[in-house]
């Protein structure tokens, strides 16, 4: 007799890797364990490419308390390596090995981090995707995974080492107000059928990916309309379904004291890693902010997380540095298209920022951003010997009826001087090349010497005049 390993109803999805382990997220169909069971049913078997036998399999724990869902923590891995894997669940958790039948199961993969920490390395980049809900709650378009189809081809034609998505990889308010997610359910609903299509299920399970929340996962431009109601209903409902989806598997959440499993809540979804010649801090814009009406008193992240941040960038300042911000840090928008919802509403707390990059010496800094559904490369000079680097990159997919919420070229303000609070300037910014107000992904590239940045629109061709090939200086 034979037991089928099924497969996940979400995921795998593969998440971060060091250079000896891997945290890889599956779902089971909803309602599947309820809330308080929590049982085995997770299997895993991984080999590294090229390998006749499989490791494992291993037994994992699946959680009721979050939507039937688990994390496996694969250990004792070789750096540098590509493995091969299948995952899936059994309906009995003490279902013997030896009756495991793994035919249904697709063939998924990952890498582990290099040994070498002066390694090149070469990801794909990008945010915001919209996928259109509709009243029932229900996902009711499939266009916005036809761009992950076109991801997979080009990771299929050249070496990548993971993905990164910079926020908004959800909508919860697709339609504003109406159909807006609310509860609970409604946020799970949301993330099953967002990451449970084909397209973007089959890169997820394939490649490594680093992912840090904007406000679509709560609703648009949050907490500016926030208020009692909304903090204790909404805002604890998205961030259970965040912590699922997106972050469990990366290192915002903790491991146990043995590392073999996920131990307890975050603290905290700010999070950084390490990639060969790379280091990588995913700020978190979204959950820590404090508003006033007094422009001293506005913070977008933290003092803690602030304090991390900083000591991140003189934690071996010649290294590479990218630092992940969901929005924007420069450019500024023309009045009167100036809003108070980017790093140009929190002026002290950049101008703090800014200061501590002069101050730590990094000159091999690039910033990463979405939220303005377009695409453009920055440049911020005058703030220390090194310049500045900003890329955004942002619509992996905008419908066109939502044509006139982009960014376009007339609306930036270019070779401009960068205000603080109390600086008159932080430094002249500059756009040199053109603002791509299209659907669009891009690939980064990094080593020591410098850094390329390649964007591409929805069918996977080279978008001219955008990006940029980066010397350190």
């Amino acid at each position: 007799m034979t037991i089928s390993v099924l497969p996940f109803a979400v995921g795998p999805i593969v998440g971060t890797a060091g250079r000896t382990h891997i945290r890889i997220l599956g779902v089971m169909p909803a309602g599947a364990l309820a809330a308080g069971r929590k049982a085995p049913h997770g299997r895993i078997r991984w080999r590294a490419v090229g390998e006749p036998h499989w490791r494992g399999p291993r037994h994992f724990r699946i959680n009721g308390n979050f939507d039937s869902s688990g994390v496996v923590v694969l250990r004792d891995l070789s750096p540098g390596t590509r493995y091969e894997y299948q995952a899936g669940y059994v309906e009995r958790p003490d279902s013997a090995d030896t009756q495991l039948d793994w035919h249904r199961l697709p063939l998924g993969h990952f890498r582990t981090a290099p040994d070498d920490d002066r390694a090149p390395v070469s990801f794909l980049f990008g945010s915001c995707c919209y996928r259109f809900v509709g009243l029932d709650h229900e996902v009711e378009d499939d266009r916005a995974d036809r761009i992950f189809e076109v991801m997979g081809r080009q990771t299929a034609e050249r070496d990548t080492d993971f993905v990164l998505y910079a926020g908004d990889q959800v909508y919860a308010d697709a339609t504003w107000k109406l159909g807006a997610a609310s509860s609970q359910q409604q946020y799970f609903d949301l993330y099953r059928q967002s990451f449970g299509q084909p397209n973007i299920r089959r890169l997820m399970a394939n490649h490594n990916h680093h992912m840090i929340l904007d406000d679509h996962e709560i609703e648009n431009n949050w907490p500016a309309r926030a208020n009692p109601d909304l903090w204790t209903s909404k805002y604890p409902a998205a961030m259970k379904a965040y912590q699922i989806y997106q972050a469990s598997h990366s290192p915002a959440v903790p491991l146990n004291a043995a590392g073999s499993r996920l131990g307890r809540d975050p603290e905290q979804l700010w999070y950084r890693f390490r990639w060969g010649a790379a280091d990588f801090f995913l700020m978190d814009l979204r959950t820590e902010r404090a508003l006033s009406r007094w422009p001293w008193q506005r913070n977008i992240l933290s003092r803690e997380q602030e304090q991390a941040v900083l000591a991140w960038l003189n934690d071996g300042p010649d290294r590479v540095k990218c630092l992940v911000s969901s929005v924007p840090l420069f450019p500024e928008q023309r009045w009167p298209f100036r809003g108070e919802d980017s790093w140009e509403g929190f002026r002290a707390q950049r101008q703090r920022l800014l200061d501590g990059i002069r101050a730590s010496g990094a000159r091999r800094l690039l910033v990463l951003s979405g939220d303005v559904h377009a695409s453009l490369y920055a440049r911020l000079d005058g703030l220390g010997k090194a310049p500045l680097h900003a890329w955004i990159c942002s619509g992996l997919f905008w419908p066109t009826a939502l044509m006139a919420f982009r960014w376009y070229r007339p609306m930036i303000r270019d070779d401009h001087r960068l205000r603080g609070l109390w600086k008159p300037s932080l430094g002249k910014v500059r756009v040199p090349g053109r603002v791509y107000s299209r659907d669009a992904f891009s690939r980064v590239s990094l080593d020591e010497q410098g850094a390329r940045l390649e964007l591409f629109d929805r069918d996977g061709e080279p978008v001219p005049d955008v990006g940029a090939s980066i010397r350190w200086e």
